[in-house]
This record gives structure tokens, C-alpha cells and sequence, in this order.
């Protein structure tokens, strides 16, 4: 059986991937809450938790 953890080049970009889908999530939601004024968004403070 293969192991299932990588190392060198693979590991690197695995680890690379999963940092930046997060990052670029926000980053995609801070420029909607720029360019969405009315009403008012900030994806800091609404969400599916905090709306009516």
C-alpha cells in the first residue's frame, strides 16, 4: 500500500492550495462588500447566521 502523505514539490503545492482557496474567498468577499452599497454589506458582520 502507498503512504498517502507526500513530500517535496506535491507537498508544496497541496499546502500552497490550501492556503490561498481561503484567502482569495475573502478577498473576493472584501471587494463585493466594496462595490456593494445598498444595502450596506460587510462580510464581517452579515452572513447566513446573523440575517433575518
Amino acid at each position: 500500500m502507498n503512504p498517502i502523505v507526500r513530500s517535496g514539490a506535491a507537498a508544496r503545492a497541496g499546502a500552497l492550495l490550501i492556503l490561498l482557496g481561503p484567502l482569495v474567498s475573502w478577498v473576493a468577499e472584501f471587494i463585493t462588500a466594496a462595490a456593494w452599497q445598498d444595502p450596506p454589506y460587510s462580510p464581517c458582520t452579515t452572513g447566513s447566521a446573523t440575517s433575518a
